[in-house]
């Protein structure tokens, strides 16, 4: 009797199979985000070329900015003559001219590489506000700031591509976090540092969010062009898979499928083709007709099995003793025609002996065919000239029928060749 309640071992196998495949999941899921449409924006080259483009644009006009805003910053607090901002005086110059040697000496590497150039930049110069801040402690509420507006102001200057702008916030949210957990120790509580640090996740989270908002009309771009190129490519593949199946048809349309000789529509596209070479070339053509002798006894003593073999491996051995040019049909039952390009009858008639000898020398028992005892072979033949293009092809295949009726009549196992079509 059959249960529907799972046994304890299908129970524990189903368990085991589901957590594979959360396991495997989870360990694509890295390769999944890399694949996935938001992080390869920008994966085309020509995408890539214009994003070089606005970066190294973007970067050189971020330079001039930085550096105008902090020069602009030293000279308003040069201005208020307060005691005690000669630090912050200073560190303003600093900036401000690192960012005006940056603007000056950096165009050929951004030209080359403007993605990782302006990356590496904007990295150090998180690096040294740090540095800054940590060897002058009366610096710290000012890096700070630079630190806490960094993302931000990268997320809206540069646009980057999203994967590179993804590295950039993880490396800077390294440094970040580092100083204000150990290095601002001095001038902040650990209250302070603790709203700080959340401050810090907010303008990274925004630097991704405000990335993603600018980009989102390349993204949606970038989308659908990937959906087109699947598109286009599943077309491709069907298109193609539509020519090898029509490619198939063709081929068995034109085949005996027993024998893999061509048939009769193929024999007639052939003349059609040959009519043609006649014409325009004046060249001449050989006819035969084959039929296997006795082959009904075949039938009736050993099976119809036996006669498919018997068909199979006389169209072999035809097939083997013809050249590359000659084409072999099968015409009815056990008769097959040959079209072969030829000169004189004198070649036809060699090429059909050899044909009727390939037959012979198989040595297939036939108990029907008289004293030979072996399947044996009747061909008839003729030599087509261009005197007898103005026949059909039903008369052509009544003489070389003709022929191979006499060759019967005189005994089977023999070849007549007839010129009453030749030039």
């Amino acid at each position: 009797m059959t249960t529907l309640v799972p046994s304890l071992d299908d129970r524990r196998r189903s368990a085991s199979n589901t957590g594979t495949g959360l396991r495997a999941r989870i360990r694509g899921l890295p390769a999944a985000i890399r694949a996935s449409e938001y992080l390869v924006v920008g994966g085309g080259h020509r995408y890539r070329g214009v994003q070089r483009r606005r970066t190294r644009s973007a970067s050189r006009v971020s330079f001039l900015v930085v550096a105008a805003f902090n020069l602009l910053d030293a000279t308003y607090l040069i201005g208020l003559g307060t005691p005690g901002v000669g630090p912050a005086i200073a560190f303003d110059v600093l900036v401000g001219l690192a960012a005006l040697i940056a603007w000056w000496q950096l165009p050929r590497r951004l030209y080359h590489h403007p993605e990782a150039t302006a990356s590496v930049i904007m990295l150090g110069v998180a690096i040294t506000t740090v540095a800054s801040g940590t060897l002058a402690p009366a610096l710290a509420v000012q890096t700070v700031g630079y630190l806490l507006l960094l993302p931000t102001l990268i997320a809206l200057a540069l646009p980057w591509r999203t994967i590179v702008h993804l590295r950039w916030l993880g490396a800077f949210s390294l440094v970040a976090a580092a100083y204000l957990i150990a290095g601002a120790g001095a001038r902040f509580s650990v209250s302070e540092r603790d709203d700080l640090i959340i401050v810090l996740v907010v303008s990274i989270f925004a630097s991704l969010i405000g990335h993603g908002l600018l980009n989102r009309g390349q993204i949606r771009a970038f989308a659908q062009m990937e959906r087109i190129r699947v598109l286009r490519g599943r077309a491709a593949t069907d298109h193609r898979e539509l020519e090898r199946v029509h490619d198939e048809l063709e081929r068995s349309a034109a085949i005996d499928p027993l024998t893999g000789a061509g048939n009769r529509r193929r024999l007639h596209e052939d003349m059609v083709r040959v009519r043609g070479q006649m014409e325009r070339f004046g060249t001449s053509y050989g006819l035969m007709e084959v039929d296997i002798d006795h082959f009904k006894g075949i039938n009736d003593r050993l099976g119809h099995l036996a006669g498919d073999d018997v068909l199979r491996r006389v169209v072999g051995a035809v097939t083997t003793a013809t050249r590359a040019t000659d084409a072999v049909y099968r015409y009815g039952g056990e008769e097959f025609v040959v079209l072969l390009p030829i000169q004189d009858a004198d070649h036809l008639l060699r090429a059909a002996e050899r044909l009727r000898t390939a037959v012979l020398r198989l040595r297939i028992a036939h108990p029907a065919n008289g004293k030979l005892g072996v399947v044996s072979v009747s061909i008839g033949a003729t030599l087509i000239g261009t005197e007898a293009l103005h026949l059909s092809d039903e008369q052509w295949f009544e003489v070389v029928d003709r022929a191979m009726y006499e060759a019967k009549a005189g005994g089977r196992n023999q070849v007549r060749v007839t010129t009453a079509l030749a030039v």
